[in-house]
């Protein structure tokens, strides 16, 4: 009888040892099913990511493409403003010398001088430019700069009584403001 339970607890340590295993397996089977579900995870997350940066350098390339299309409209509209102020001195010139004429006694010079101001006037308009000239208008600090202030009780407050020079305009730009006098308020 001895011998039938020695064999019986050797079959059930048997048994035992079995369930043990089979556990221990079992677990290793869920450790390793768990790591095979994590790793995909890990490389969706990764492609996530790499889509995430993908997404952002495109819309990076995006802003960059506007930005420098608008800088390239920028440049085309205002790229002939360095001659426009290069031309201005002359233009000046050409009034001042107007300006000084003797009106009695106008000579050929004088209204070649002004046959030549009109001419040049009407290139720079056509090409975007235009003259400030705001005697009588309401001063305006955007457009004139104002080198004295006198009281004249026959005009209103704020106006521009006398131009010293002229200015320019280009497109939306103020090149050079009017040099002018305002009437006191």
């Amino acid at each position: 009888m001895t011998d039938k339970k020695n064999i019986d607890s050797d079959e059930e340590k048997e048994l035992q040892e079995e369930q043990i295993e089979s556990e221990i397996n079992s677990n290793n089977k869920t450790e390793t099913e768990n790591e095979e579900v994590s790793e995909p995870l890990n490389e969706q997350s990764e492609l996530e990511k790499i889509e995430e940066k993908f997404l952002r350098s495109q819309a990076e390339l995006q802003n960059l493409r506007r930005i420098s299309q608008n800088e390239l409209a920028k440049a085309r509209l205002y790229g002939s403003e360095n001659l426009v102020k290069d031309l201005i001195p002359s233009i000046d010139n050409l009034f001042r010398t107007l300006d000084n004429q003797d009106i009695e006694n106008k000579t050929v010079p004088s209204e070649g001088i002004e046959l030549i101001v009109r001419e040049l006037i009407s290139a720079l308009e056509k090409n975007g430019i235009s003259v400030i000239d705001p005697k009588g208008k309401e001063f305006n600090p955007n457009e004139h700069e104002a080198l004295s202030v006198t009281e004249n009780n026959k005009e209103k407050p704020n106006i521009v009584l006398e131009v010293f020079q002229k200015g320019f305009k280009f497109k939306d730009r103020v090149i050079k403001p009017a040099m002018v006098v305002v009437n006191k308020k």
